[in-house]
């Protein structure tokens, strides 16, 4: 079988849209609006005053919903930051761990895991000692 005379994939798709605007972009996302900044970080602000980043959310989009917007918005909130939205609220889950382990010494380390949204101790072990250089028990230790 010969590909002579045979569209190419990219000719191919081409010709599924009659008009150039209809057809996906794969550069850059456009940057936001202003309002729209300012909107995500009043609307973020509330959801780290409420602690919702405490909420175990495994997606995104559904963190997104909680924080009363949509992903590809605050995908490119955070990418505007040059951050992601995942390492920002595991800063926040960290902050706040910190906190209790000095407020609540005889509290385990997995309660508190879980209370600030981890859904497992091996992943808070691990994002706490990224963040912080040293486990949870030995930064309680090194701190009280």
């Amino acid at each position: 079988m010969s590909w002579a005379g045979k569209k190419s994939l990219k000719d191919s798709f081409r010709s599924l849209f009659t008009h150039k605007e209809q057809a996906p972009s794969f550069s850059a996302p456009s940057p936001l609006l202003p309002d729209t900044v300012k909107r995500v970080e009043k609307l973020l602000q509330l959801w780290v005053d409420g602690k919702g980043y405490r909420m175990p959310d495994h997606t995104v989009e559904k963190a997104a919903e909680r924080i009363g917007t949509d992903s590809a918005t605050l995908y490119k909130y955070f990418a505007m930051r040059g951050e992601d939205f995942r390492s920002y609220r595991a800063k926040l889950r960290i902050q706040d761990a910190q906190e209790m382990l000095l407020a609540e010494p005889s509290t385990p380390v997995t309660l508190i895991a879980f209370r600030v949204g981890f859904t497992d101790r091996s992943n808070f072990s691990h994002q706490f000692k990224a963040i912080t250089g040293t486990t949870p028990a030995a930064w309680r230790a090194r701190h009280q």
